[in-house]
């Protein structure tokens, strides 16, 4: 991908603004899971949550505002793992949900820090791992995250490239002309498999402008 695309579109993206804890949440679900799993579990928590939190008032905004911090940390370890999701996972639900309630984490502040400061606040906590910090950071607009660890990101470089090697040693290697746009570079992998094009022949290179 050549950097003058990357930059291009970089200044076409509007700023996209993840709402902190319910991502950060479904991503901890989702962890080492597919895609289809991760979204049954969310949607058990969410029916779950609803359910418990019907009569609360400050419910204004839909489902997303049902896996706020609030609302998390008043459900239990047990509540949690009765959806599916695992000891470790609903643990670290907890732990997370209740650093936000009582002010040991906070989201704004953390949106002033650099990456590499995100990256170790987050995975301060047991549970989180750097997929999870570097998926946030490309959520909130980062603009040079390169999450190698993920399966998709992966993939897609094998499609793209028409190769079998997508190490992180082989994807970091070419992230350094993607710099300082790698999200824009990943932004198009995780569109190029969302859209089913990995099933198809990749676009020689060459042709690209």
């Amino acid at each position: 991908m050549p950097e003058r695309w990357l930059a291009h579109w970089w200044l076409k993206c509007g700023q996209y603004l993840a709402r902190n804890v319910p991502f950060v949440a479904a991503q901890i679900i989702g962890q080492m899971l597919s895609i289809a799993a991760g979204d049954t579990l969310i949607t058990r928590l969410l029916a779950v949550c609803a359910d418990k939190f019907a009569h609360d008032e400050r419910i204004v905004d839909g489902k997303a505002d049902l896996l706020c911090a609030q609302r998390l940390a008043r459900l239990t370890v047990r509540e949690l793992r009765q959806v599916g999701i695992s000891q470790r996972k609903a643990e670290c639900l907890r732990t997370l949900s209740l650093a936000v309630v009582n002010g040991k984490l906070d989201f704004g502040e953390l949106r002033t820090l650099r990456d590499d400061e995100i990256v170790a606040r987050l995975t301060a906590f047991r549970g989180i791992g750097g997929w999870t910090a570097k998926m946030y950071l490309y959520k909130i607009h980062r603009p040079n995250v390169l999450p190698f660890e993920d399966v998709i990101v992966q993939n897609a470089y094998k499609w793209l490239y028409r190769t079998p090697n997508a190490t992180p040693a082989v994807i970091k290697k070419r992230a350094q002309k993607w710099s300082p746009y790698c999200s824009v570079a990943v932004m198009f992998l995780f569109a190029a498999a969302r859209r089913n094009l990995l099933a198809t022949p990749a676009p020689l290179l060459k042709d690209l402008p």
